[in-house]
């Protein structure tokens, strides 16, 4: 499956957030978490892009993150949702 922009942008901002993505396939979606002082992703690989690029979306939404690090997408994206 291709990756989408819009995806390629989530993960691009995880890297300078400092945030860990891992995709692998498991039952259930994925989300966020912390171990050891250190953020992941932990995203099922199954998932079409536009299901990853919503459970990247609604994690950073509960976030503060400011709208200025953002892409003009991805904060289409989060007033969308």
């Amino acid at each position: 499956m291709k990756k989408t922009k819009i995806l390629t942008q989530l993960e691009e901002l995880c890297g300078r957030l400092s945030i860990i993505i891992k995709y692998d396939r498991f039952f259930g979606r994925g989300g966020y978490c912390r171990l050891r002082n250190q953020a992941y992703f932990i995203i099922n690989k199954r998932l079409s892009s536009d299901a990853k690029e919503q459970i990247f979306v609604n994690e950073f939404k509960s976030m503060d993150i400011d709208a200025s690090q953002l892409p003009e997408k991805i904060q289409e994206l989060m007033e969308k949702q």
